[in-house]
């Protein structure tokens, strides 16, 4: 008589992997009986554990694979063997079949009851992936969308109507409606309208590159009237620069758009900022952090006190990866409060607030504030002026941990940046945990990445010449042609211990505190870099892109 092995419950596998702790499935446990929710999904809308990290647990429980959606194209063929209405009502999406067998990607359900669905549905045999909940449910919304509304041809359609419209008497409603649909099914972050001599030219930012979408007609200039009355800004106003905001919600998903002009020459250039209402947390080895950092940056984090800084460009993923940090602390017996300009990410178990210039309410008050609310850790969004800079450094040095963003080009960079703040060389000594520095870099398409010869070039810059082979996209419809799908982190991270700590107290020239953070296991980004090419996950023009020409010299 065979025995059927028991599967172990999703809180006990979780905590195996180090993701939870006996505490919090207690704590999950006790708002389960008033919540009556699945205990899996209580521990991610508690913050717990991120949906990646539940979603793949539980494909180990079921013995299934795991797939990102992000980096499928679904066959038109099958999609269209069913309809949105079933799919949603039964959390799957149909992939693509191979013989007689068809892969569909699911969330946790009874996946003995989409067997049958399927099966009944095609004759095939279904084949279960398991995915991520809200990225399945937004791909289905976009898939079936996108298939009964080929928004290219409709732009065109539309645009064509337009440009005929010689008396201006039709509505721009229905062309910019089908413009921001083009960009979410593009992943743009950033939609450009740009006045030249002759044309009007649209482009999209996707990866954090710039995308040429079309060329308008001059008489469709009037698009930017259309969105400053819809961001609520002055349409009488066309010689200064304007700001303004509007909401919609794009395939089920709400969208806020950040809309900004300002003057050329031909006219009025705008651009939209799409900003995503509801963000999911990710986890570090998401965002693209190697297992060894990981480890390293969670050391940071459980600091009882100091300050740990985000450096980067704008839209580097700083405050993404400040979350990720956070999310892994013991938020039970901790006070977290954030003052933040937005709030990106919603945390059930810490205290998130907004900056309010008018109403005074800035990141140095309320570095104030929060002192009296007895904190642990305080997550402030930025450090932009001497007053937030003193504050966080005295809050860090008083006892409680302050996790923060601050503009320099490189890790080390951020202790001169601390120093033009006012902050004197023993307060940052004293204060500072660690800093770590990161850059946005576009991902190769899974889909159509290839293999080939390294150039001489290549060796060269990479400076490595026993590479054998190296990584790139061809191009294909999932990476709209690009090659790159999706973003990854490359980065560097600076712990400060006692010697390092000496030196910065010594007020010593940042090249000899470069020098013993080397001798002290210190990697640079172009190393981490180095080893993404390497690994295949990113490419030598995209490394170059991001990183320049000229790579950081040995030191």
């Amino acid at each position: 008589m065979t025995t059927v092995q028991k599967k172990k419950p999703i809180g006990i596998l979780l905590k195996e992997k180090g993701l939870i702790t006996e505490d919090q499935i207690q704590f999950a446990l006790q708002e389960q009986k008033v919540t009556k929710e699945m205990l899996g999904e209580l521990f991610e809308s508690l913050g717990f554990v991120t949906q990646y990290d539940l979603v793949t647990t539980l494909a180990e429980q079921g013995g299934a694979d795991f797939v990102d959606i992000d980096h499928i194209l679904p066959d038109e063929e099958v999609l269209k063997v069913f309809n949105k209405n079933i799919c949603l009502n039964n959390s799957f999406l149909p992939m693509r079949r191979n013989g007689n067998k068809i892969d569909i990607a699911a969330y946790f359900v009874n996946d003995n009851k989409i067997r049958q669905l399927v099966g009944r549905q095609t004759g095939l045999v279904p084949k279960i992936y398991f995915a991520e909940r809200s990225k399945l449910i937004n791909s289905i919304h976009k898939f079936y969308y996108f298939l009964e509304n080929p928004v290219e041809k409709l732009l065109e359609n539309e645009s064509n109507l337009l440009a005929q419209d010689t008396e201006n008497s039709r509505s721009m409603d229905q062309f910019t409606r089908l413009l921001m649909h083009l960009a979410i099914k593009n992943r743009a972050t950033d939609i450009h309208i740009q006045p030249s001599g002759k044309t009007v030219k649209v482009a999209f930012r996707v990866d954090g590159v710039m995308q040429q979408v079309m060329s308008l007609p001059l008489n469709m200039l009037r698009l930017v009237t259309s969105i400053k009355m819809k961001a609520q800004m002055d349409i009488a106003e066309q010689r200064l620069p304007q700001d303004g905001r509007f909401s919609s919600t794009i395939l089920n998903n709400p969208y806020d758009f950040r809309v900004s002009t300002t003057v050329s020459p031909y006219g009025e250039n705008l651009v939209m900022r799409i900003l995503p209402v509801e963000s999911t947390v990710m986890g570090m080895a998401q965002l693209g952090f190697f297992d060894e950092h990981i480890q390293l940056v969670q050391r940071m984090f459980k600091e009882p006190f100091g300050i740990i800084l985000l450096t980067g460009p704008t839209g580097s993923g700083k405050s993404t990866t400040l979350y990720a940090g956070i999310r892994r602390l013991n938020l039970l017996d901790k006070n977290v409060l954030t003052v933040e300009d937005p709030i990106e990410y919603d945390i059930p178990l810490i205290r998130q607030t907004q900056v309010n210039v008018k109403a005074g309410y800035s990141f140095a008050n309320a570095i104030r504030y929060f002192l009296r609310h007895d904190p642990d850790v305080m997550l402030v969004g930025e450090i932009r002026d001497k007053d937030t800079a003193a504050t966080a450094v005295t809050a860090s040095t008083t006892g409680h941990l302050v996790l923060s963003t601050l503009h320099s080009n490189s890790a080390i960079g951020a202790i001169p940046r601390l120093r033009d703040l006012g902050i004197r060389p023993f307060l940052i000594a004293d204060s500072l945990i660690g800093i770590i520095s990161q850059r946005l870099v576009r991902k190769i398409c899974e889909v159509c990445k290839t293999t080939y010869d390294p150039q001489t070039w290549e060796m060269e810059y990479l400076g490595n010449f026993d590479i054998l082979k190296l990584f790139r996209g061809t191009g294909c419809e999932a990476c709209n042609g690009s090659g790159y799908m999706g973003r990854t982190l490359i980065y560097e991270i600076l712990t400060v211990d006692k010697q390092l700590a000496r030196l910065i107290d010594q007020d010593i020239e940042t090249n000899s505190l470069l020098e013993l953070a080397v001798t002290r296991g210190f990697e640079d980004i172009y190393k981490v870099a180095l080893r993404k090419v390497m690994e295949g996950i990113i490419s030598v023009e995209e490394m170059i892109r991001v990183l320049g020409h000229i790579r950081q010299k040995d030191v």
